[in-house]
């Protein structure tokens, strides 16, 4: 199966200059060897070599990718830009790339493939700007990058590792993060600085499982600082009457945002714009808004629904706040957090379904599962396209996800509710019940 996942990832990297397989095709088939090999790995016996041949080709895959143009994103050219701007002792928030004062930095590899770079600040926030800096210090080029991205790879793959030995599991389960196709065409490929961000979470899972509170805020701050979105996961490290972890996380964000914080700048970029630009203002951006339109005709302001989505997720943060004092327990209530989030923002970007792998790693849901992996073959498709197709592709997903959840909800909950009742229908047919053996001898002996 490695030996399939690196042909495909070998012809792969090439469909974007001329067709072998089909991009699409090859994601199908990464997929299907990416669940044949879980399939293998519940039922097969493991061996020394098993983890190793599965972290070998994780390592060989992701290099044929690093080495290739990224061609499915640009933003990896944005990430070396701000590294050279603030290489130039200049704030990487303050001026657009197409700005005069940055004429100078202006190169015919980098520049001319940036996105936005006429009209558009840095979004990325201040975790990702100083990993930017650092790595455009050894070398400013997108290779170099991808390659720093690499790293943070290899470091979440040894702290999944770690994770999974201490709640007693194969570590061979870090396939389901190694070997998944979304890392492979997000990361390795396309150079997303997510990667910084699942280090960090899978550190504080792994913070929080050695009873670590201050140290699992850190890292929880450090994951904000590179993508916004951990900072909802915060309840799910929580705990009663403890707010170390919530203290140590917020003054790590507070650390980083005041390193860029200079006077006239905003430190928030691009990103009220980018809001406004992906229809998260007006409410085009989410699918279940347009989904109660469309189907119970019932127009729902964009403030009302956002409203229902703030209330539910305080539902569940309150609910993973409260949860079982046991570390573990972070794994299930941080997913369910993460899954809600996601099913509300509803992305359109595969890479914002990567938060969820470090905790499906811990804890296969199927139906996150589904959600994190189905993405990225779906946007390689006619359905991928903005508008009526990507319509459809989002009734097939979030469909999907509701299916396998009630599936699971029946196959969980349905086979006891079926056993009470019959114990009840039993009890009620047959009041009288028989003597207990016990009883009977004791009454003899009695006699």
């Amino acid at each position: 199966m490695g030996a399939i996942l690196l042909e495909f990832t070998r012809t792969g990297v090439g469909e974007y200059s001329h067709y072998v397989h089909g991009f699409s095709e090859t994601i199908l088939v990464q997929i299907a060897v990416y669940l044949g090999a879980i399939f293998l790995l519940e039922l097969c016996p493991t061996n020394n070599w098993t983890l190793r041949i599965i972290l070998l080709t994780a390592l060989i895959v992701r290099l044929i990718a690093v080495i290739a143009p990224p061609f499915l994103s640009t933003d990896i050219y944005r990430y070396v830009w701000d590294g050279l701007v603030q290489g130039a002792d200049i704030n990487p928030f303050r001026y657009i790339p197409a700005d005069s004062h940055l004429a100078f930095l202006r190169d015919a590899h980098i520049y001319p493939n940036i996105n936005r770079r006429d009209y558009a600040h840095t979004i990325y926030p201040p975790g990702s700007q100083m990993i930017f800096w650092v790595v455009t210090r050894i070398s400013p080029t997108v290779t170099a990058m991808k390659f720093a991205m690499l790293g943070f790879e290899a470091a979440t793959c040894y702290v999944l590792i770690r994770c999974l030995k201490l709640l007693h599991m194969r570590p061979e389960r870090v396939v389901l993060y190694a070997w998944s196709p979304v890392c492979l065409w997000e990361i390795a490929s396309s150079g997303h600085a997510d990667a910084a961000a699942l280090t960090f979470i899978s550190l504080a899972l792994l913070a929080q499982l050695t009873n670590r509170e201050k140290l699992t805020g850190g890292w929880l701050g450090a994951a904000t600082l590179v993508k916004l979105y951990p900072i909802a996961l915060l309840p799910a490290f929580s705990r009663v009457r403890r707010l170390s972890t919530a203290w140590v996380m917020l003054g790590v964000i507070a650390a980083g945002y005041s390193f860029y914080l200079r006077k006239s700048v905003s430190v928030l970029g691009f990103l009220p714009t980018f809001a406004q630009e992906e229809g998260m203002e007006n409410g085009s951006r989410y699918f279940p808004l347009a989904f109660i339109d469309r189907n119970l005709h019932v127009t729902l302001p964009t403030s009302a629904y956002l409203a229902i989505c703030a209330a539910i997720i305080g539902v569940l943060s309150c609910w993973a706040y409260r949860r079982d004092m046991m570390p573990k327990a972070c794994v299930t209530s941080g997913l369910v957090l993460a899954t809600a989030l996601t099913l509300f923002f509803s992305p359109h970007y595969p890479w914002y379904f990567l938060w969820l792998l470090p905790f499906l790693t811990l804890r296969p849901w199927p139906p996150a599962f589904f959600l994190a992996l189905a993405p990225t073959y779906l946007l390689t498709t006619k359905l991928g396209v903005p508008g009526e197709p990507m319509y459809r592709l989002n009734c097939f997903l979030y469909g999907g996800f509701f299916v396998l959840l009630v599936n699971e909800w029946l196959s969980n909950y349905f086979p006891k509710l079926l056993v009470r009742k019959t114990k009840e229908v039993l009890s009620a047919l047959l009041p009288m019940r028989l003597p207990d053996a016990s009883a009977e001898v004791s009454a003899q002996e009695e006699l």
